[in-house]
């Protein structure tokens, strides 16, 4: 009788370990943990971001991804490739949108870190930023890439949150194209307490935006307000109490300031008002009674501190000026109709007269506006600056609005 034997110990144990490493590949190829409806809120915020930055709104898609990576740092999606993605798509709005290379390099490297296979999405591949991916995975000493595919094989037409998978539910590790099983992520070190805020901080300080430290300006306007007292050209007219009266005909003001702070500039304006109107008085002459030159000119100088308060392309402002000079103001004076007067003017002293009441020399007041960045460092600059001299009264408001260089 054939004697019946038990299989062989071995197999049984090589099917156990083929089994276990079958297990580990799955597991190792599911999407990370995560909410899916945070993941599902990111890919949105993307999209939407990529929307903005092909039609060239930078700051509407740096604010998009900026929600996005909020929306990742409080569902704990810290290593998750959306948010990996998330990186690559602010570092190129950075450096592409904003020309902030540094900070296009930070994010790329943070999205590296997480995941160290990523590649920047397809649509978005230019020359300079694959040069720039390349420096990121270099300088982290990550696998050499920079290659067009989105990783996982993700939709980048459709927003490439990544790496998204068919259904859109996003994808994780798993092989290469060509096979070869990815790279484990090496470990993140343990971030301190309080990385995270600094990282944060760090990034809205050096985040794109305007970063220049110099303000040159110019601007063009013109102003109104009331006075009283003496006139220039004749101290015999003379308003009793104070009137409206306007500052014909303009001024230009030339500025020059220093961002103490990112949000604080510190500058000094020239006003340099050109008077028209005018027709002077009736003093001047052999007789005395010549119509001498109007005023045309005048002039002063003002120190100011202007804070931008909003973030974004547009930035109301406030502050304040103080300074010395004078501020001047057209005022018609009552013709005395009793044939030549001394007190009309023109030559045959018959002509009412329109002298210049000044205001100063000593100015004060406050100012509101805004800028509105056209680019890296041009700003139309709009402003309503008020003027209050003493002890020759005036409260002069003057609208301006020109162009100012950030550098």
């Amino acid at each position: 009788m054939v004697a019946l034997h038990r299989p062989f110990p071995s197999f049984g144990l090589f099917a156990v370990v083929v089994g276990l490493v079958a297990l580990t590949r799955i597991a190792s190829a599911a999407p990370p943990p995560g909410d899916p409806a945070a993941v599902a809120k990111v890919t949105n915020l993307n999209k939407k971001a990529l929307d903005a930055y092909a039609k060239q709104d930078f700051e509407a898609a740096k604010d998009l991804l900026k929600q996005a990576l909020d929306v990742c740092s409080s569902a704990g999606l810290d290593q998750h490739p959306i948010t990996a993605r998330t990186h690559i798509h602010f570092g190129v709005v950075a450096i592409a949108g904003f020309k902030q290379h540094e900070v296009g390099l930070k994010h790329f490297r943070k999205a590296i870190e997480i995941e160290p296979d990523i590649k920047l999405t397809k649509s978005l591949v230019t020359p300079e930023l694959q040069d720039a991916f390349e420096e990121a995975v270099l300088a982290g000493n990550g696998p050499a890439g920079g290659e067009a595919t989105p990783a996982g094989g993700g939709d980048d037409n459709a927003g490439a949150g990544a790496g998204e998978a068919q259904g859109g539910e996003p994808a994780a590790g798993g092989d290469d194209d060509d096979g070869a099983p990815k790279r484990a992520p090496k470990p993140k070190p343990r971030k301190k307490r309080g990385d995270d805020d600094d990282d944060k901080k760090d990034d809205e300080a050096s985040g794109p935006g305007q970063k220049g430290s110099l303000f040159l300006g110019l601007t063009l306007g013109s102003g109104a307000g009331i006075a009283s007292g003496s006139a220039h050209g004749d101290s015999a007219h003379k308003l009793a109490s104070a009137g409206f009266a306007p500052g014909l005909l303009g001024q230009v003001k030339p500025e020059f300031g220093y961002f103490v702070t990112p949000t604080t500039l510190l500058s000094i304006a020239a006003r340099l008002q050109y008077v028209t109107g005018l027709n002077g008085e009736t003093r001047c002459g052999a007789s005395g009674t010549a119509a001498c030159t109007p005023l045309t000119t005048v002039g002063a100088v003002l120190l100011r501190a202007t804070w931008l308060l909003t973030d974004g392309p547009f930035r109301f402002t406030f502050g304040g000026e103080i300074g010395g000079g004078y501020i001047a103001h057209a005022q018609a004076f009552p013709l005395v109709s009793t044939g030549k007067n001394p007190a009309n003017c023109g030559a045959d002293q018959m002509t009412q007269c329109v002298d210049a009441l000044l205001g100063g020399p000593f100015l004060i007041g406050p100012t509101v506006g805004f800028f509105y960045e056209l680019g890296d460092s041009v700003d139309l600059v709009v402003g309503l600056n008020s003027e209050l001299g003493v002890p020759n009264f005036t409260f002069n408001f003057d609208l301006d609005a020109g162009i100012a260089l950030r550098l």
